[in-house]
């Protein structure tokens, strides 16, 4: 294993948070203040955030060992069964979410399942090297990234009709809206999904000064988040960007800078970016978790099997994808996230001191 620096993992941290959502804004860009539910979201998972750091620096293991180790060998290994398969259906939701914006904005005479398939292929690829590579690529794709999402933010204002007047009134309808948009949704995605780091917290070698970077990049993520849903509420107002599926592509479509209209080859280079390294993370999260599952000591002939099942997820899904979306996701943060990206870390918080009470006694 190559070592990794914080400084990668920070910039890896930074892109997984904020590539994808960026780009698949469709759900929290219906109000006017909707921007203010991300920013109370970002402050919430902040102890969520030093809950995950906490448990790791307890242990010094990945978060199926952390299980195995907290509830014994036998819960600890269902719980673990549990997050591989969470983790490849998020590597499966965000490969579904990269399907959809290709088809339905870039390429929409392109075969959904021949673009997965090349997907899958440059995800296994990756995938035979080291996290360590993913990390470096990301800390080398991540200024691109920031600089092509700081032109459309910029340049936003070049769009007829541009007014921040469009975020008005501020708390029109109090403060309920805000909450039940924050809770548990936005503080599920895309804060919650850092959880996904416990698997790899393990490969940096220096572990100090964890927390601090990790608190930057919720800040960043944050304010990135929250001025990118003003710039589109306030360039396509707020019925367009509740009625569309990718408010952020047709935002930067509307962009015109001399000559260059219609900026899609910047749309596809951050679509790229933005999804890629997400999958990957997660696939890897998943294949980390089978090796604490099955107890083998190499994964890499599961490449092929995992390619495969997030394949056929992504594809399954992808079916009723848009009747999807106003049901699943709220199921799902419900249901799933919030128990697995919050009760069973608390329930790991509280084991933790149990155990460390009772050693003391």
């Amino acid at each position: 294993m190559k070592s990794v620096t914080q400084k990668e993992l920070f910039y890896a941290m930074f892109l997984f948070e904020i590539g994808n959502t960026i780009l698949f804004a469709h759900g929290i860009s219906a109000k006017q203040d909707s921007w203010m539910a991300i920013l109370l979201a970002m402050a919430s998972a902040m102890p969520l955030l030093y809950l995950y750091i906490f448990l790791y620096q307890q242990y010094r293991l990945n978060l199926t060992e952390i299980l195995k180790l907290s509830f014994g060998k036998t819960i600890g290994k269902v719980l673990s069964v549990v997050y591989m398969l969470y983790f490849f259906y998020m590597a499966a939701r965000v490969t579904r979410d990269y399907l959809e914006l290709s088809t339905g904005s870039i390429f929409p005479m392109s075969p959904i399942k021949v673009i997965a398939i090349f997907l899958m292929i440059v995800v296994t690829y990756f995938l035979l090297f080291d996290i360590s590579v993913t990390l470096k690529v990301a800390s080398i794709l991540l200024p691109g990234f920031i600089s092509l999402i700081l032109v459309v933010f910029l340049f936003a204002f070049t769009i007829p009709g541009y007014s921040l007047n469009k975020i008005t009134p501020i708390l029109g309808d109090g403060i309920m809206p805000i909450i039940k948009a924050a809770y548990p949704q936005i503080l599920t995605f895309p804060f919650g999904e850092i959880i996904v780091f416990m698997m790899i917290f393990p490969e940096v070698p220096n572990k100090k000064e964890l927390f601090k970077h990790s608190f930057v990049v919720f800040i960043l993520t944050g304010l990135f988040l929250a001025f990118n849903n003003i710039n589109i509420i306030s360039a396509i107002g707020v019925y367009e960007a509740s009625r569309i599926n990718f408010p952020f592509y047709s935002m930067t479509r509307l962009i015109s800078l001399g000559f260059f209209r219609n900026l899609d080859s910047l749309y596809i280079a951050l679509m790229i970016i933005g999804n890629l390294i997400k999958i990957i993370i997660f696939a890897y999260a998943g294949l980390k978790a089978s090796q604490s599952v099955f107890d083998i000591k190499e994964y890499k002939f599961l490449l092929i099997p995992t390619a495969a099942i997030i394949y056929a997820l992504s594809i399954i899904t992808a079916e009723s994808y848009f009747i999807q979306i106003p049901v699943e996701l709220p199921l799902m943060s419900l249901y799933v996230h919030v128990p697995l990206q919050i009760i069973v870390p608390l329930l790991l918080l509280i084991v933790y001191f149990v155990k460390k009470r009772n050693l003391k006694s």
